[in-house]
């Protein structure tokens, strides 16, 4: 009875410490510094070590995308009474693979933070300082809905884009998700054709629209994360200069 009592504190603190982040990854903004990049990737299998060297790998590779991207393709929604879906999406984003190798020789590990469901690297120049109040620790409970889930800041200098998913079993991919669709949310506020051809029956009005997309991201920043635990989902601030 006593070790079942035990295994269910130990449970609770487990679950409790899962909603911790260190503050860098929930406000890289504060970071402050140039050529710096926050990856999310898998729990160790068996090594810390090995988990941190991936998430760098991945972290530089993920920083060459946001320096300088071309997204092109399309996709085609169908719009009817009942609502709006989606015919299929092909997009195809194109990078120079060199920055990676770059960064990789240049970059470092900054910080690092693991639990049982993800790892954390913050990754950046070698002259950056990162603060012990960026540093630490952050319980989700304690942080409001910020204003720009509901509306996007006003600038003029800035492109903003919000990045939303849903909860998925893996909490990595949630916060993946959110974040590719903030910088998709980006390319489309820069160049968005809308092809829409009517068509009428005696039964309802149906539109189908045909999305094309031919842009040039670059230098994309993430500068908030957010998840609301109540509804399960999960928000991404980007932007990029106008």
């Amino acid at each position: 009875m006593k070790s079942t009592f035990l295994f269910l504190i130990l449970l609770g603190t487990q679950k409790i410490c899962a909603q911790d982040y260190p503050r860098w990854f929930l406000f890289p903004r504060d970071v402050r510094c140039v050529n710096t990049v926050t990856m999310i990737t898998q729990p160790p299998t068996y090594y810390r070590d090995s988990a941190i060297s991936q998430g760098f790998r991945f972290g530089c590779d993920l920083l060459a995308r946001y320096t300088m991207m071309q997204i092109s393709g399309g996709q085609t929604f169908w719009a009817t009474e009942a609502g709006v879906h989606s015919m299929g999406a092909k997009y195809e984003q194109t990078y120079d693979t060199a920055l990676t190798e770059f960064y990789q020789s240049t970059l470092k590990v900054l910080d690092s933070y693991i639990d049982k469901q993800k790892t954390l690297v913050l990754i950046g120049d070698s002259n950056c300082i990162v603060h012990d109040d960026v540093r630490k620790r952050i319980r989700l409970d304690g942080i409001k809905q910020p204003s720009w889930v509901e509306e996007l800041p006003g600038d003029n200098h800035y492109f903003y884009a919000v990045g939303f998913s849903e909860e998925f079993y893996y909490e990595i991919s949630s916060w993946q998700i959110a974040e590719k669709n903030a910088y998709m949310s980006l390319a489309r506020s820069l160049q968005v054709k809308m092809q829409s051809m009517q068509k009428r029956d005696a039964v309802e009005a149906q539109d189908i629209r045909n999305e094309e997309m031919n842009v040039t991201l670059t230098n994309i920043e993430i500068l908030e994360r957010w998840k609301d635990r109540k509804k399960k989902a999960f928000y991404i601030l980007a932007r990029m200069k106008k």
